[in-house]
């Protein structure tokens, strides 16, 4: 999967690319001020760069920053073949926002990592997930709502716009089943 289109935040626009290979791997990359931002994930290491955080080239992540990470791996959905992929999932009953009626369901992956998703009762698609981050050492509480799902020629609806606590993913373009070769995500 490729994916291009910008971050927005406090008014400022970063563009970024992102290229997937479902159980693989992952590589973004973004440039603001001149400066690079990469992120690269397989399933046993990590690797950051980013300048604003501390990090002026590309470091191996700890153990517990990889375990944030690793799950983006499964491109496909946490929720298509959650039992045979180790994870479990659990109904918590319903909640209402806006006026609308989702299911509460937290799904805990195989790597300990879990996630309360609110699904829309109508559309069965995710309005947003909750989950707890490890950031710079302290646990932080992370809401994400996803928005403006459209349909990919492979017949899958995608959200082209998230919101993580201010800061507004939009994905300008969305590739499935596109060839990426795996020395994409090669550290040299």
């Amino acid at each position: 999967m490729k994916i291009t289109g910008h971050v927005e935040v406090q008014g400022i626009e970063i563009s970024f690319s992102q290229q997937a290979v479902h159980g693989k791997g992952f590589r973004i990359d973004a440039e603001f001020q001149g400066m690079q931002i990469i992120e690269i994930c397989t399933p046993t290491k990590s690797w950051s760069q980013n300048p604003f955080g501390g990090k002026t080239s590309l470091e191996p992540n700890n153990e517990d920053e990889h375990k944030q990470r690793v799950d983006q791996l499964d491109i496909q959905n946490e929720f298509v073949d959650w039992k045979e992929k180790g994870s479990s999932v659990e109904l918590l009953g319903k909640d209402e926002e806006d006026g609308n009626e989702y299911f509460k369901v937290r799904l805990t992956t195989k790597t300990g990592n879990s996630a309360i998703h609110f699904i829309d009762t109508k559309t069965y698609l995710i309005y947003k997930t909750k989950r707890t981050a490890k950031m710079q050492g302290q646990e932080m509480e992370m809401e994400t709502k996803l928005m403006d799902y459209k349909l990919l020629s492979v017949g899958v609806k995608v959200p082209h716009k998230t919101d993580q606590m201010g800061q507004v993913l939009v994905f300008d373009k969305v590739e499935a089943n596109v060839a990426i070769p795996e020395s994409t995500f090669d550290v040299k």
